[in-house]
C-alpha cells in the first residue's frame, strides 16, 4: 500500500470514529460541545424509547444549579443524534416543537406512585442518590392532562386540559 493510500485510509477511519455508533457516543459528542455546562453525569439509558436522563450544573445558574433533562435521540444515516430534550421542572414540563413531545417531572414525595399522562402511564426513573424520581412519557398529543396517583388510591391533578 502506498503511503497516500495509507493516510486516506487512516483519514476516513479517524471521520468513522466521529459518528455517534451508539446513544451514548451521540450524548456524550453533544455535551462536549456545549460550553455553557460545567458539568454533567449521565444518570440512565432507556433504550427502548431512545432517551437518556442526566443532570448538567451550570456555573452562575443559582436557581436551577441543577437541571434533570430528559434527551430523545434518534438514528438516521447510520449514526445517533440527539433529537431533542427537556427540562424536567418540579411536578411537569414538556418538549412541544416536533413529535414525539416529551412530557416529564419529578416527583419528590414518596405518597406520589404513577404518573398519567393522558390515558398512559408515564415511565419512572429513580434518580440515585436523590429523593427526586423522574417521569416521562413520550406522545403524539400536545396537549396532554396529566395525573399523579397516590399509594392510598386517590388521584391528584397536575394538569388538565380546558375544554
Amino acid at each position: 500500500m502506498s503511503k497516500k493510500a495509507g493516510i486516506l485510509l487512516l483519514a476516513a477511519l479517524l471521520v468513522g470514529c466521529n459518528n455517534a455508533k451508539t446513544m451514548e457516543d451521540a450524548f456524550y459528542k453533544e455535551m462536549n460541545r456545549l460550553e455553557d455546562v460545567d458539568d454533567y453525569n449521565l444518570l440512565k439509558k432507556v433504550e427502548k424509547d431512545n432517551v437518556i436522563l442526566f443532570n448538567t450544573y451550570i456555573e452562575g445558574d443559582e436557581q436551577n444549579n441543577e437541571q434533570l433533562i430528559i434527551s430523545y435521540f434518534k438514528k438516521g444515516n447510520k449514526e445517533w443524534v440527539l433529537d431533542k430534550a427537556a427540562a424536567c421542572y418540579d411536578e411537569w414540563s414538556a418538549y412541544l416543537g416536533d413529535k414525539p413531545y416529551i412530557w416529564c417531572g419529578t416527583l419528590t414525595e414518596p405518597a406520589q406512585d404513577k404518573v398519567y399522562v393522558g390515558d398512559a402511564e408515564a415511565n419512572i426513573i429513580e434518580v440515585e442518590g436523590s429523593s427526586k424520581r423522574v417521569w416521562y412519557h413520550l406522545s403524539e398529543n400536545e396537549n396532554e392532562e396529566i395525573k399523579v396517583k397516590l399509594t392510598d388510591g386517590t388521584e391528584e391533578w397536575l394538569k388538565k386540559v380546558k375544554y
